[in-house]
C-alpha cells in the first residue's frame, strides 16, 4: 500500500516538474532589461518563446500589472515582449489581464543575410532533348492501305 502511494506521488511530482521556459534561453532574474513593443518588434530575426499572461486586481495600478508581465517575461528567458495591448483586458468586474508574446533576440547568421536562391520555376523553360535521335528510337508504322483499287 505504501509503495503504491509513493509511486503515485512520484508520478505527480514528475508531471508537475515540467517547465514553461525555453531550454535554449534560460531563466533571467526579475527586473532584467526588456524591450517592449505594442506591435511587432523592430528586429529582423527573433525566436518566439511563447505567450505570457498576467492577471491583476483593479486595486493595483496598470504599472504594477505591467511590472508583473515584465517579471514573467524574464522568468521565461525572454528579452523582448511584443504585442502588448495599450489597455488591459477586463474579463471580470474587478480584474484586468495583460497578454503578450515573449521572444529572444537571435544573432543574424550569414545564412539569414544572404538572399534566397531564385525559385527553380521562375526561369526560362528549356525542353529536354532525347539522347538518341527520334528516328532511330521509334520504328515507323507500316503503311496499311485497307482498300483495293
Amino acid at each position: 500500500m505504501i509503495r503504491r502511494r509513493l509511486l503515485v506521488l512520484a508520478f505527480a511530482v514528475a508531471a508537475c516538474s515540467g517547465s514553461s521556459h525555453s531550454a535554449k534561453y534560460p531563466r533571467r532574474a526579475p527586473g532584467c532589461p526588456l524591450e517592449m513593443y505594442n506591435g511587432l518588434p523592430a528586429l529582423k530575426v527573433w525566436d518566439d518563446i511563447g505567450p505570457v499572461e498576467v492577471g491583476c486586481y483593479l486595486d493595483e495600478s496598470e504599472v504594477a500589472c505591467l511590472s508583473r508581465l515584465r517579471t514573467e517575461a524574464c522568468r521565461m528567458g525572454g528579452d523582448i515582449v511584443y504585442n502588448v495591448p495599450k489597455k488591459a483586458l477586463r474579463p471580470i468586474e474587478r480584474g484586468m489581464i495583460y497578454r503578450a508574446m515573449v521572444a529572444h533576440t537571435r544573432e543574424v547568421k550569414k545564412a539569414d543575410e544572404t538572399p534566397a536562391p531564385a525559385d527553380a520555376g521562375s526561369g526560362a523553360v528549356e525542353p529536354l532533348l532525347p539522347t538518341a535521335p527520334a528516328a532511330a528510337a521509334a520504328p515507323k508504322p507500316a503503311a496499311t492501305d485497307g482498300g483495293g483499287q
